[in-house]
C-alpha cells in the first residue's frame, strides 16, 4: 500500500534540474501579459523595451564588458553549443568530457566538424568522475563545463582561471554553463564564449538559450567561415549583427521565455546579484548534506568537494535494498504536479543516486521547501525498510 501524504507536509517547489522551478512573480503572472502576441522586431519590444532590459539586466548581473555581445539564440543550449562549435572553430578544438552534457560536445557535437579538425577531449577513467589529464589549452576553441547537470560535478575556479592563463594568444575559452548560470560566481570574465540554456537557475521553459560573445569571439565568426561551411542557421554572423545593432533575434523568439527571464534576472539583481544567488545555492546544497550525513543511507555521490557542485547536487543511495527509483515512484505517486518527475538520477548515471537541483528559485527564502522534501522522504524510505523487513 503507497504511503499517505498530507498536501500540507508536502513541498510546493519542483526539484527537478530542467526545466526548473520557476520565480513566484513568474508562475503567477497571467500568459497574455507576457508579450507573446508582439512583433519581435518592434522597437518597444527589442531596442526599446523587453529584449534590452534582459540584455541590459544580465551584464548587470555577470558585470560583463561593454564591448561582449548577447545574443538570444533559438531553442535551447544543443543548438547554441552547435552553433558555437561551427562557427568559432577554426583547425582545432579541446576540452573535457566528465557526464551526459559535456560528453555531447565530444561525441556528437564536434564529431559533426571536418575530420582534419584536431580534437582532444579528455574523459573521466573508470571509476573517476573527473578527467585527470588536462586538455590542450592552445587549441583554436577550449570547451569547458563548469557544471555537469547530469553527474553533479563542477570545474573549480581555480581550473578555469588556469585554463584562460594558459591559452594561446589565439585560442577562444568557451563554457557551457547550462547547469550554473544565475547559480554560480564563476571567475570574471575569464571566457570568451558563454552558453546557456534559460531553464535552469533562471527557472524558465525549456527552448530558449544565450550565448555570450567577446570581441575576439566575434571576429572568429569570418574567420572560421575559411575553413568550412557553415549551416545558415548555425553561421552566428547575422545573430551578431540584430543583437549589436537592433537588440533583436535572426528568427521569431519565445518572448515569453525572453520575458521570464528579464524577471529572473530582474529579482536577481534586486536581491544581491550573482553572489547572493551563489550564496542561496550553496545554502540549499549545504542542508541536503548535512542531511545526508544525519541518515545511514546516503551520502555525497562526489566525494571530492571541489569538484561537487552545488547547483545540480547528487546524493548515493548507499543502502543496496533502498531503490533510489523507488523513491521518486513514492513522490509521483503523491498526484501533486511538482513532484510527477520526483527526484531521481540521470539516466545515464550507473550509481543508485538522487538528483536534486539546488537553483536560487527552489526555495528563494531558505529551505523550507528541502525540509519538506527531505521529511517525505525519509518518511518513503522509513516505509521501504518495513515493508522489507515483512
Amino acid at each position: 500500500m503507497a504511503i499517505k501524504f498530507s498536501v500540507s507536509d508536502l513541498p510546493t517547489s519542483t526539484f527537478t534540474c530542467g526545466p526548473s522551478q520557476g520565480h513566484p512573480v513568474i508562475r503567477q503572472t497571467p500568459l497574455y501579459k507576457t508579450q507573446f502576441e508582439r512583433s519581435h522586431r518592434a522597437k518597444d519590444v527589442s531596442s526599446d523595451g523587453l529584449y534590452k532590459q534582459a540584455t541590459d539586466g544580465l551584464r548587470k548581473l555577470f558585470d560583463l564588458p561593454a564591448d561582449y555581445t548577447v545574443i538570444f539564440f533559438m531553442g535551447g543550449a544543443t543548438p547554441a553549443l552547435d552553433a558555437v562549435a561551427w562557427s568559432l572553430t577554426k583547425d582545432s578544438i579541446s576540452g573535457l568530457s566528465f557526464g551526459a552534457f559535456s560528453k555531447l560536445w565530444c561525441k556528437k557535437i564536434v564529431n559533426c566538424l571536418e575530420d582534419n579538425v584536431k580534437k582532444d577531449f579528455k574523459e573521466t577513467a573508470e571509476g573517476e568522475f573527473f578527467p585527470k589529464e588536462k586538455p590542450d589549452f592552445k587549441a583554436s576553441l577550449v570547451v569547458l563545463t563548469p557544471n555537469e547537470t547530469s553527474t553533479g560535478v563542477q570545474i573549480p575556479n581555480e581550473y578555469l582561471e588556469d585554463a584562460w592563463a594558459q591559452k594561446d594568444p589565439d585560442t577562444l575559452i568557451a563554457w557551457d554553463c547550462t547547469s550554473c548560470a544565475g547559480g554560480r560566481d564563476l571567475p570574471k570574465n575569464k571566457f570568451d564564449v558563454m552558453v546557456f540554456s534559460m531553464q535552469k537557475c533562471f527557472g524558465v521553459g525549456g527552448g530558449s538559450s544565450v550565448i555570450i560573445l567577446s570581441p575576439k569571439a566575434v571576429s572568429r565568426i569570418e574567420e572560421a567561415k575559411k575553413y568550412r561551411r557553415i549551416p545558415y542557421s548555425l553561421d552566428l554572423t547575422y545573430a551578431v549583427e540584430k543583437a549589436q545593432q537592433k537588440v533583436q533575434t535572426v528568427n521569431t523568439p519565445s518572448t515569453t521565455n525572453i520575458w521570464m527571464f528579464n524577471e529572473a534576472v530582474k529579482w536577481m539583481n534586486e536581491n544581491g546579484g550573482l553572489k547572493a544567488m551563489d550564496a542561496l545555492c550553496r545554502k540549499h546544497a549545504d542542508y541536503l548534506l548535512k542531511w545526508a550525513a544525519q541518515t545511514d543511507w546516503l551520502k555525497p555521490l562526489i566525494s571530492n568537494e571541489v569538484n561537487r557542485s552545488y547547483t545540480t547536487f547528487t546524493l548515493e543511495v548507499t543502502d543496496p535494498k533502498i531503490d533510489a527509483a523507488e523513491i521518486s515512484k513514492a513522490l509521483k505517486n503523491t498526484g501533486l504536479a511538482n513532484l510527477q518527475d520526483g527526484i531521481k538520477k540521470y539516466s545515464a548515471v550507473k550509481q543508485n543516486s538522487l538528483r536534486i537541483a539546488c537553483f536560487p528559485f527552489v526555495d528563494v527564502n531558505g529551505v523550507e521547501q528541502y525540509e519538506k522534501l527531505t521529511r517525505a522522504v525519509d518518511a518513503i524510505v522509513k516505509d521501504l525498510r518495513s515493508q522489507e523487513a515483512k
